[in-house]
């Protein structure tokens, strides 16, 4: 299920505190961390909740603001996460979902 499309969990995803949490985990891993596991060099494009954000747990800021929960990923293995059964979208640069018109 799509937790952004709920506006309290968008509005956390645009926040200050959020860009500067997902700029630091850029800064510190530019690097995709599941890709690294293979001897892949893929730039890191997104920052992923390990234990997902969903409408239940999005006010815990030891989840949804954790360094420890967050992982870099290229697109591609965010996307292989989040929709290796659903094609039919994706996500963007930006970790904004993006429908796939292929």
């Amino acid at each position: 299920m799509i937790y952004r499309n709920n506006p309290d969990i968008a509005k956390k995803y645009k926040s200050k505190r959020w860009q500067k949490l997902r700029q630091l985990k850029l800064n510190t891993n530019p690097l995709c961390e599941r890709c690294l596991k293979k001897r892949i060099y893929n730039a890191a494009e997104i920052i992923h909740h390990k234990e997902y954000v969903n409408d239940k747990n999005y006010n815990d800021d030891n989840i949804f603001f954790n360094i420890d929960n967050l992982e870099s990923l290229c697109r591609k293995c965010h996307n292989e996460e989040h929709f290796e059964k659903e094609k039919d979208y994706l996500f963007d640069e930006n970790g904004d979902l993006i429908k796939n018109d292929y």
